[in-house]
């Protein structure tokens, strides 16, 4: 859990100040908030946000925050009421707790609107001057607006009065409120926005507060569910891949409407809250087509939830002959945006020194293939530099994962060549120009992509295509294959295919595009079937690909070859699910299964063991540990807000 909130005064929550009374409200046991606070897992909580009415009021609280400095915690918040900050005792407790983040409320823009909502007896001015005077203070201050009808004008009012105060409250960004409606009282229920009410007005405030260089969300990633926002928050579409996360793994009750049985989200989205359909009903719900939620772009709509990006991958290889494999990250950034992609592409482009050093301890380490990865490597300015650095350091083969665009330049992708490229994994989604740009979103990408095949084939690299399989594209991998023997003759120079279906290897992966293997099965056989003919080598089946040989009924022709390349990474455990019964299954020694994101979205019922005779030689004698030695990393440098 990244962040972990520890409620100060129960009762009381801001978003709700409206339908109950804030006299209701009691503090917490200052004893259960330190059993808590001692815990907490430093390594996976980043932030603690003390919230509950007015938590710096809790006696308890200061010291509290201070301990989890001790503990390593790297983030402290609190949530109040901006009305709040105005008295000195609380200002102090701020900076007794050392508090570096404040998510601060108010209520709207009026008066009498403002009091209405918070109910804190606070006046508009004050807290608005206090609000200023906290973020001018060197603080990252987040205002909160509970979403009401009785406040919906203000909620966009207050989004144009932070653009407009600017250097003078330089706040980071708003945070949209919506109350839980379980939590509402029932008769009080019509004061809240429906759903595609607040999807409307969520749109409208994430567009204003965008354009002023705010960053926006929700105050938690329930959010709103998609088939209430059709197209209107598009472009936020992050807040949808939130809200599934959030319920993920939780007991909430849901409830499917009609709109489900047609949406694309289905296997994500486990549908509304009963309380929504009780209160609004299914008008306005509509589902959304994949052509819309394959588009959305996944990106950090604030900084509040920034996620772990590994730059560094060692790979450990079960065949006792082959080559050891390592993966550097030289970038995130890129110059597409597929929505199966796990990179974060916020990432800019790493110091060639830092990258050097990388490659160094992975070469003193054994490895002899290096593997330049990104983002988009070829968009790094230094990238002859470090493919020359990799072949002095002497890896035996060097890597180029790329999308080929750039190599479609004949003097670009000779520079590589003459540093010392062996090697170029290109990916190509679809044989058909118009579905593989709407995949990567870059118009004419398609042609570019085959240039730069062509080239690296004529100057005598290695080529490999990397085929990502999505719900958009699989029915179509018969034709992908007819095309690679069509297009690019095995006789004129190597090629091979990897194919690999669409997995959840991170959280910055829309789960929604991802096929199950039933539905593939028909359509891959044929595709192999005509590799197998045409003498196309493929690959990226079992191991790190996720494609286990029981998947396509244990048929060993479409596995015989690529038994002695068969890579994990050093955290393939954690990211791998195997079935109890896979142990009685004769490739159990090389097999990892399939990626546990696939598990939990679809179950294992398709893992099904068998027995087969194996080449003499492939099987390692037993299954061979993780890496013990740690993966490299590059630190991503913290925000100039961070303390």
């Amino acid at each position: 859990m990244f962040e972990e909130r520890l409620i100060a005064f129960e009762h009381d929550r801001l978003e709700l100040r409206f339908a109950t009374r804030v006299s209701e409200r009691r503090p917490a046991s200052g004893e259960e908030l330190r059993e808590r606070v001692e815990a907490l897992d430093p390594e996976r909580c980043r932030r603690v946000v003390f919230a509950g009415g007015a938590p710096l009021d809790h006696p308890d609280v200061p010291a509290l925050a201070r301990r989890c400095r001790e503990r390593g915690v790297a983030s402290l918040g609190v949530e109040l009421a901006a009305g709040d900050l105005a008295a000195p005792e609380r200002r102090r407790a701020l900076e007794e707790g050392g508090f570096d983040r404040v998510f601060a409320y108010l209520g709207g823009l009026r008066e009498e609107v403002h009091r209405a909502v918070l109910r804190d007896g606070s006046e508009l001015q004050a807290a608005c001057a206090a609000l200023e005077s906290t973020a001018t203070a060197g603080r990252d201050v987040y205002v909160g607006v509970p979403c009401l009808r009785a406040n919906r004008a203000d909620v966009l009012a207050v989004v144009e009065w932070l653009a407009a105060r600017g250097r003078q409250l330089p706040a980071r960004g708003v945070l949209l409120a919506l109350p839980e409606i379980a939590r509402v009282p029932r008769g009080a229920r019509r004061a809240l926005l429906s759903p595609v009410e607040a999807s409307a007005l969520a749109a409208a405030a994430f567009e204003r507060a965008a354009r002023a260089g705010l960053e926006v969300g929700f105050a938690t990633r329930r959010g709103v569910p998609a088939c209430a926002a059709p197209r209107v928050l598009d472009r936020f579409g992050t807040v949808f891949h939130d809200r599934f996360a959030f319920f993920r793994g939780r007991g909430e009750p849901l409830r499917r409407v009609a709109a489900c049985a047609e949406c694309s989200l289905q296997g994500s989205c486990r549908g509304l809250e009963p309380e929504l359909v009780e209160t609004w009903g299914e008008e306005g719900l509509r589902p959304v087509p994949l052509e819309v939620s394959s588009a959305w772009r996944l990106r950090s709509l604030n900084r509040l939830d920034d996620r772990e990006f590994k730059h560094v991958s060692a790979f450990a290889n079960e065949a006792p002959a082959a080559a050891q494999r390592a993966l550097v990250r030289i970038n995130g950034h890129c110059n597409m945006s597929c929505a199966f992609c796990f990179v974060d592409r916020t990432v800019p482009d790493f110091d060639a020194g830092e990258l050097e050093g990388a490659l160094a301890t992975l070469r003193a380490g054994g490895a002899d293939h290096a593997v330049l990865s990104g983002g988009e490597p070829t968009l790094h300015p230094e990238l002859p530099r470090l493919v020359g650095h990799a072949r002095a350091l002497g890896f035996r083969t060097i890597e180029l994962q790329t999308n080929g665009v750039r190599l479609a330049d004949d003097a670009y992708a000779a520079e590589l060549v003459a540093a010392g490229l062996t090697k170029a994994t290109v990916s190509l989604h679809s044989a058909d120009p118009a579905v593989s740009d709407r995949i990567t979103r870059l118009p004419g990408a398609f042609g570019r992509t085959e240039r730069g095949i062509e080239v690296l084939r004529r100057l005598g690299v290695e080529t490999q295509i990397a085929h990502v399989i999505t719900k958009e594209n699989y029915q179509a991998l018969p034709r992908m294959a007819s095309y690679l023997a069509e297009r690019f003759p095995v006789a004129e120079a190597s090629l091979s295919v990897c194919f690999a279906i669409a997995q959840g290897i991170s959280d910055l992966t829309y789960p929604w595009v991802i096929p199950t293997f039933a539905e593939i099965k028909p359509f891959f056989r044929e595709a192999l079937d005509t590799c197998l003919e045409h003498g196309i080598g493929f690959g990226g089946l079992i191991g790190q690909g996720g494609y286990p040989p029981c998947l396509l009924d244990g048929d060993l022709r479409y596995y015989r070859e690529v038994l002695g390349q068969v890579f994990r990474s050093a955290d393939w455990d954690e990211q791998f699910h195997k079935a109890a019964r896979c142990a009685g299954c004769s490739f159990d020694p090389l097999c990892l299964g399939v990626r546990r994101a696939y598990a939990e979205a679809y179950g294992d019922d398709e893992l099904r063991p068998f027995r087969a005779e194996l080449p003499a030689g492939v099987l390692p004698a037993a299954r061979a540990a993780p890496p013990s030695a740690p993966l490299v990393r590059l630190g991503r440098k913290p925000h100039a807000s961070a303390r």
